[in-house]
């Protein structure tokens, strides 16, 4: 069934073209398209695209008539131009656009230059013309582009048509224009054998890197050379394609890569003005750079992360009450005086006389919130006892929760409620800041439709950018400002900068998608590169070398080294130290009392 999109483009081709009037004169038939749209070709959409000259020598109404079951347009090369088609007429797996020229179709193809449209997937060059010079056409950039080329040429006398086949091999010394041999429908019967591949490896060629070595642990510097998992990758991939690179240091205009008044800058527009290959730093795909750039499949998912410090740690001396939050506290407190109150009336009810003594039943009940031994003889009904023991094991269950919580917290500080989310910190005191390396990310975020993102942009704060983060961590440390950054970039700064233990990073990320390799537009070997990279993350090659890259500066800040015995000190126990003074304190007032009293009673 055919797309909406090929529908659209039959709707304008009936709608402007129709064939050339057949003039007076000899035509052929040129069954060679017959031929290949009922072999190789078959199922495939066909565009033809034919010039003046080619329409007078072809009976182009006996080749349409002959390739009717498959889905065909047809154009001048005028009208192809006039005519705005749409993507999908041109490009696509299965779309084949075929030029039928007789006369050199430069010019066409030089009217073609910055169209956004033409970049077939698969090109057939037909000519009709034994005289042309065809070196030049297959060399012509456009026709580069496409992924597969196949020249057609007639090579015999009038009785009798035959036709050259060749292509190009553009990393091949002498590769600019290669023989296929001679057509021959019974040996090409499918589309790998109609169009070989014209990169199977690259000949030894040097690929100059748009990058930026300042963007761990993809591609960064350690000591003078520039290592990373991205560039890992590319040395397995260029080993199966036999290539070599030159990596970049740093860009030109000292700008990461992001669309300014309509003009790329940065390690993107390194590949748009200056020249450069492939850029393999973390760049996230969004529509802008889609449209203006090859783009690999993605290999990653990435976003942007928030850099925060810990808050101010609460009070050590309350650190007994930490265990339990407040409204378990207050539940055992009232459970205990209910119990007690209810156990006295039982006791008191159903007890023998002289059993009543609230102040030993209380005790009785408390001791078990304690854990201190209490003698049980003078409780002689055995329903007493079974009560007790209930509540005893209770109260067993609830102080050993609360001895394995305290060890934690007597070790570990505890924090006051932190920012976690955007909206946190978009309502927080805490302004947002991010070195000023020419990143998309503030302008985004001041045009952000989501109320939260957009209260960001107008807090957010840019460090002017000299090779170091010491601004934006001061800022951090300061407790004035969340930094923000690529998060893997910024799990590196806090180790780098060691700050682990001082600072957080936020769970909450923004602008997150995937993440891809970029080539300038319509280059012919993106899918080459594309299809090994692929290969090499579902194979998990791809997240190796990501984690080896962490592992090792980790282990170069001593992260790995293992968790060392804390002792505790009277720091860690103070609450504890807090409680024996208030006890002392409380005892001496009562013997203050009880003396005072003997001393009244003993007077009277």
């Amino acid at each position: 069934m055919m797309s909406f999109s090929f529908l659209l483009c039959l709707s304008l081709v009936a709608s402007t073209e129709s064939l050339p009037p057949r003039r007076a004169g000899r035509t052929v038939d040129l069954p060679l398209l017959q031929d290949l749209t009922l072999g190789p070709l078959g199922g495939r959409s066909i565009f033809l695209i034919h010039d003046e000259q080619s329409s007078r020598e072809v009976n182009l109404d006996q080749v349409l008539r002959s390739v009717s079951a498959v889905t065909s347009l047809v154009a001048t090369q005028e009208g192809f131009l006039k005519e705005q088609y749409p993507t999908d007429c041109v490009r696509g797996d299965n779309n084949v656009m075929m030029l039928l020229f007789s006369a050199s179709p430069t010019s066409f193809l030089d009217s073609l230059a910055d169209s956004s449209v033409w970049n077939p997937s698969f090109l057939i060059l037909l000519t009709t013309n034994r005289s042309l010079n065809t070196t030049q056409v297959l060399g012509h950039p456009l026709v580069q582009r496409s992924r597969h080329i196949v020249m057609f040429e007639p090579t015999a006398g009038d009785t009798s048509i035959g036709f050259q086949m060749s292509t190009s091999y553009p990393f091949r010394s002498r590769g600019l224009r290669s023989t296929l041999g001679v057509w021959n429908k019974t040996s090409v019967t499918s589309v790998k054998d109609l169009f070989p591949d014209r990169h199977p490896n690259f000949q030894g060629e040097v690929l100059h890197l748009g990058s930026w070595c300042d963007d761990y642990p993809f591609i960064y510097a350690s000591d003078d050379d520039c290592i990373g998992s991205n560039l890992d990758i590319l040395s397995a991939i260029a080993d199966r394609l036999n290539f070599t690179y030159v990596v970049q240091w740093k860009t030109q205009d000292h700008n990461w890569g992001a669309l300014e008044d309509g003009r790329w800058t940065g390690m993107l527009g390194d590949l748009v003005y200056n020249g450069k290959h492939i850029v393999i730093n973390l760049f996230i795909v969004n529509h802008e750079r889609w449209r203006d750039f090859d783009i690999t499949d993605p290999y990653y998912t990435e976003g942007f992360g928030f850099l925060s410090r810990q808050p101010l740690p609460a009070p050590r001396w309350r650190s007994l009450t930490y265990p339990f939050a407040g409204v378990l506290w207050l539940t055992i407190i009232m459970s205990s005086g209910v119990v007690s109150l209810v156990f006295s009336v039982l006791v008191s009810g159903f007890g023998r006389e002289g059993d009543f003594d609230v102040f030993q039943h209380i005790t009785v009940v408390c001791a078990g919130v304690v854990r201190q031994p209490v003698s049980v003889d003078g409780l002689a009904r055995v329903w007493q006892r079974v009560w007790l023991g209930l509540w005893w094991l209770a109260c067993l269950i609830l102080t050993a929760a609360y001895t394995c919580n305290l060890i934690a917290f007597l070790t570990v500080p505890v924090y006051t409620a932190r920012p976690e989310t955007v909206s946190q910190i978009a309502t927080s005191d805490l302004r947002v800041a991010m070195m000023d390396y020419g990143n998309f990310l503030p302008e985004a975020l001041k045009q952000s439709s989501d109320p939260d993102l957009l209260t960001m942009g107008h807090k957010m704060d840019l460090i002017p950018y000299i090779d170091d983060y010491f601004a934006g961590i001061s800022a951090v440390m300061n407790r004035t400002h969340a930094l923000t950054e690529t998060f893997s970039y910024l799990s590196n700064v806090q180790i780098q900068y060691n700050v682990t233990h001082d600072t957080y990073l936020m769970k909450e990320q923004v602008y997150s998608g995937y993440v891809s390799w970029f080539l300038p537009k319509n280059t012919p070997y993106t899918h080459k590169i594309s299809t090994l990279l692929t290969r090499l993350r579902e194979g998990g090659i791809v997240d190796k070398f990501y984690h080896n890259h962490f592992l090792q500066v980790s282990k170069t800040a001593g992260l790995n080294e293992g968790t060392r015995t804390l002792a505790l000190s009277v720091g860690h126990l103070q609450g504890a130290f807090l409680l024996l003074v208030l006890g002392v304190a409380v005892s001496v007032f009562v013997l203050t009392l009880e003396t005072l009293f003997s001393l009244v009673m003993t007077s009277n």
